[in-house]
């Protein structure tokens, strides 16, 4: 058994598939958003809600206090301008405040043209119209230092993030802004946003140092600490810093247990879900509803990512611990699964004496991803691992079985994943149809759509699609408003910008998804090559031994967390991830 598992892992290292676990995704969910009243000292304050006539009740208290901090003189205001912001502003008339802004601003009225600028975009803000007050602000942006308003601008942009999901290119905007910048006394309330924010800009542009500099400052006490260790993890993972990294991802899954107990100790329960169909009515991003969930999903990547990291090490048994923290509620369940899998075939390496306890762990997880409940998530990979296990124990019947299952399941997948790009050559037309996919109402065959609408659904495609949800939503709320918003100069401008946008956000959402669906058929294209390869080993193998031998059957190790039950055939859910599939050696000695 040793001689031939010597002489078939170069085949495996050929293949590249001791490499298969997969890293924590560079982009994780999105950053988290509202906090707690009670905790409003210790990091920024609460994201403002999406309904249409909530106004402004604390919201972006952060951004309206820095922005009142240090503000610039005033230029020649006129009256009007005045009442605009004494008055109509602070009495949350912002729909006549944002009429009177803009025609200053664009000079059809006397006044402060950039002083009105900023408060247009604070004023659309506050209506609820984000994406004009990006592009609102945007301006101030693209001015530069040069304008008196650009640092008071910078928190409502971080309140924007809080608001828009990444699609919305806010990210862009704030990394304009020099690590300098957030030093101003001004920002001290929001300051542990910023360089989290900043961080992220930097770490996405590829400036791993300075993203790690930014990132490293988010004190423990903040809000934004889980997500800055989770990237700063990351970072340290990129630029090979093992230890840095796992320190990171760590302190994530730290802070998650502290902020757990502490929730307990309030004796706080978790908010009940908003429907899919409620979220959408309201225009909330998934990034305003649930706090500690989006802390969940990064200590679920954390864990995963810290199980990559001793895998490449080489401790495959601690990572198997880590990918097991990983609970099956979790969108990351069956990567961790996945990788879970992959392990337990490079123990035998370390543990040669109990290769077939880790075969048939190994073998156990490969029947979990091909359970029915998961028939339409796309794990390939996954039957090659089963055909390679078999082939090391000299199972070539079965191993040649798996390969005719990836043959008989994937290459039909391929074609018909091809044949859903074909039928929307152009982005646009593409967004239309995965939008009628991912609602499971395309004309397309049940099973293509379910592979399909898996392909599309990862985290970062996904904040791209809630962003033109969000567009959407602002173009229904532009109709709600009075005529005389509505049909004046500065409802013509939020419909200008929400036009202009939502046409770029379907396009570049369409594109996105095309890359998707275009890695996932080259992927199985590639492992096709891979499983050729495999096939033709197997076949040699079963032309120089002829038929194979059955041997006895060896039962499988059982540690004291575990009992036998003989699987007859049927999937249970509380099962899954805790099969032990036997496999016999009948190797030659």
């Amino acid at each position: 058994m040793n001689r031939l598992r010597r002489s078939c892992l170069p085949l495996l290292v050929a293949l590249g598939l001791t490499a298969s676990v997969p890293v924590a995704s560079a982009a994780a969910p999105p950053p988290p958003g509202a906090k707690k009243k009670s905790d409003k000292k210790k990091g920024a304050p609460p994201p403002p809600g999406a309904k249409e006539g909530d106004g402004d009740k604390g919201d972006a208290a952060g951004a309206e206090a820095a922005s009142k901090s240090k503000v610039p003189a005033a230029g020649e205001a006129s009256g009007a301008q005045d009442k605009a912001e004494n008055e109509d502003y602070a009495n949350e008339k912002y729909d006549v405040a944002a009429a009177t802004f803009h025609g200053i601003a664009t000079g059809k009225s006397g006044g402060d043209a950039g002083r009105a600028q900023f408060w247009l975009g604070k004023s659309l803000y506050k209506l609820g119209f984000y994406a004009a007050a990006l592009a609102a602000f945007d301006e101030i942006v693209q001015a530069g230092s040069a304008h008196p308003y650009h640092q008071p601008t910078l928190p409502w942009l971080a309140s924007l993030s809080r608001v828009l999901p990444e699609g919305a290119g806010v990210l862009e905007k704030i990394g304009t802004y020099k690590p300098a910048d957030l030093e101003n006394e001004a920002f001290d309330e929001v300051r542990d946003e910023l360089y989290y924010l900043l961080g992220r800009f930097n770490y996405r542009k590829g400036d791993l140092g300075q993203a790690i500099a930014l990132l490293s400052q988010v004190p423990d006490a903040s809000d934004f600490f889980i997500p800055a260790q989770f990237f700063l993890g990351v970072s340290e993972m990129r630029e090979m810093r093992a230890p840095e990294a796992v320190e990171g991802f760590r302190n994530v899954l730290r802070r998650n247990i502290q902020a757990r107990d502490e929730a307990e100790a309030r004796g706080e329960k978790r908010k009940k879900k908003l429907s899919e169909r409620a979220r959408k009515k309201l225009g909330i991003s998934l990034a305003e509803l649930e706090f500690r969930e989006q802390n969940e999903r990064y200590e679920e990547t954390a864990a995963i990512a810290l199980g990559y990291i001793y895998y490449q090490l080489g401790r495959y048994d601690t990572a198997i611990t880590y990918f097991d923290r990983v609970p099956p509620a979790s969108p990351y369940w069956l990567d961790a699964v996945f990788a879970s899998a992959w392990s337990e075939f490079m123990l035998v390496q370390v543990e040669p004496d109990h290769a077939n306890r880790h075969y048939q762990r190994a073998l156990g997880y490969v029947h979990t991803i091909n359970a029915p409940f998961f028939y339409d998530y796309l794990y390939p990979e996954s039957l090659l691992l089963k055909a390679v296990t078999y082939y090391f124990n000299c199972r070539y019947g079965p191993a040649k079985g798996a390969i005719d299952e990836f043959n008989t399941r994937y290459l039909q997948t391929r074609k018909d994943l091809q044949g859903v790009l074909d039928a929307a050559p152009e982005d646009y037309g593409l967004y239309e149809l995965t939008v009628q996919i991912r609602n499971e109402k395309a004309k397309l065959d049940p099973f293509v759509q379910q592979v399909a609408r898996k392909s599309i659904q990862d985290k970062t495609l996904d904040k791209h699609y809630q962003y033109v949800e969000r567009l959407e939503y602002e173009a229904e709320l532009l109709s709600k408003q009075t005529n005389g918003f509505k049909n004046g100069d500065v409802g013509a401008y939020v419909d200008e910008q929400l036009e202009l946008v939502t046409s770029v956000a379907k396009e570049t959402t369409g594109g996105l998804a095309r890359q998707r669906l275009a890695k996932a058929i080259e992927q199985i294209g590639k492992l096709r090559t891979d499983a050729i390869k495999v096939q033709y080993e197997i076949i040699n193998k079963l032309k120089a031994l002829g038929d194979e031998s059955l041997g006895e059957l060896q039962k499988p190790f059982v540690d004291s967390e575990h009992e036998i039950y003989n699987y007859n055939g049927e999937y249970w859910q509380d099962e899954l991830g805790y099969y032990n599939y036997k496999v016999t050696n009948v190797c030659p000695e």
